[in-house]
């Protein structure tokens, strides 16, 4: 792989925020970071000499994109929902299953396991997230499809590591249910990240999951127990637990700005993160839709089971969940990509993602003054430039 030069009129990495940089990138890595006037002559220059670079975006939370669903069992899904999301950004992502029975669940990790030992050009797959199919049954089970949810199972989940190639990053349940407690600690010997979503979790249902090694909590304020001041259930106890990271699907449909804030203020920076949480039907036009056997409709971008008219996940796109952050709720640029970045990249234990600093792979994602994304490199390689 050749050694190329990018240059840029402002980099944020994110931590820092620097003027005029050219990063120099090495076999997929990046190898260091120097002042314009350091750049060597001779040398394959990208110049967006008007542009901001970042880390590549990291969406560690997404079922689909543009009618391609990461629980259909079909290699062609994943490859395409690895391609479109470039143009989004996203440099590096987690396919998320919803709710299924085991076949179909062992069907999506068998092509998950053989799209990433293809090594096809597109966004990262770093692996599979498992949401479901161990759900709260009442309002919390959202659009999930509660006819198959149960209770969580350490030999369905070994036979599921199997099936991927040990290729399962990530699993979200509902941590009151029976064995929960048991499946999240096997979890984590397996190396596998445990979050807590679609939950009916009580404050102690909720700190015993948290001790158990949940570290993530999935979209908060949705598809959980609401918080009540004599029982702050699970939102209150993610809330006040510093070794506990928030997701938030920063649309401004599921959340109200002043629920991002409240979040931002009890959990820093440094524990929040942003995710799209999108469907099949993300990128398509209005209509009726299809999510894990649950009807579902799309109007004016917005999602809703069909049934009941509650939310069906989204359409946001990790882009617009950044600008949002920046344009709506007021926020550093520089935090807003930290939490598309290096801090799900932290939460799923890989520090060489998510940053602009030697050594790590080299995933990046270039705006243009108006939060637009102007190209997608993904380990070295432009793989989107947007036309004109």
């Amino acid at each position: 792989m050749k050694r190329i030069i990018l240059k840029v009129g402002r980099a944020l990495t994110p931590t820092q925020e620097l003027e005029k940089v050219a990063i120099t990138i090495e076999q997929g890595r990046i190898k260091e970071v120097t002042p314009w006037s350091n750049t060597p002559r001779n040398e394959d220059v990208l110049n967006y000499p008007d542009a901001i670079a970042v880390p590549g975006f990291v969406d560690i939370h997404t079922h689909g994109y543009g009618g391609h669903d990461a629980t259909s069992g079909k290699e062609e899904d994943l490859t395409e929902i690895a391609k479109s999301l470039l143009k989004h950004g996203v440099t590096s992502f987690l396919p998320t299953t919803v709710t299924a029975s085991q076949d179909v669940l062992l069907k999506a990790c068998k092509a998950l396991r053989n799209v990433i030992e293809k090594n096809e050009e597109g966004a990262e797959i770093l692996g599979l997230h498992l949401e479901g199919p161990h759900v709260g049954k009442g309002k919390e089970a959202g659009a999930h499809n509660v006819e198959f949810a149960r209770d969580p199972d350490v030999r369905e989940l070994e036979k599921l590591v199997e099936a991927s190639g040990g290729n399962i990053r990530r699993v979200t349940l509902a941590p009151e249910l029976p064995r929960a407690l048991e499946y999240i600690k096997h979890a984590k010997e397996l190396g596998i990240v445990a979050a807590a979503g679609h939950t009916n979790a009580t404050y102690e249902e909720a700190v015993a999951g948290f001790d158990a090694g949940i570290t993530i909590c999935t979209h908060l304020f949705n598809g959980m127990r609401l918080f009540h001041h004599r029982e702050p259930g699970i939102i209150g106890a993610c809330l006040v637990r510093d070794d506990v990271y928030a997701e938030m699907i920063a649309d401004l449909i599921h959340l109200h700005p002043a629920a991002i804030n409240i979040a931002i203020k009890a959990k820093g920076l440094e524990k929040t993160i942003l995710i799209t949480d999108t469907i099949a039907a993300a990128g398509l036009p209005d209509g009726e839709y299809e999510f894990g056997g649950v009807e579902t409709v799309l109007k004016d971008g917005i999602s809703r089971v069909k049934a009941t008219g509650g939310l069906a996940n989204s359409t946001l796109t990790m882009n617009l969940a950044v600008k949002n952050m920046v344009t709506k709720l007021n926020l550093n640029l520089k935090d807003a990509v930290r939490m598309a970045t290096s801090n799900p990249a932290d939460a799923l234990n890989l520090p060489d993602r998510g940053r602009l600093i030697p050594g790590c792979v080299a995933n990046v994602t270039i705006f243009d003054s108006g939060l637009n994304v102007l190209a997608t490199i993904v380990k070295g390689k432009v793989l989107y430039e947007a036309a004109g």
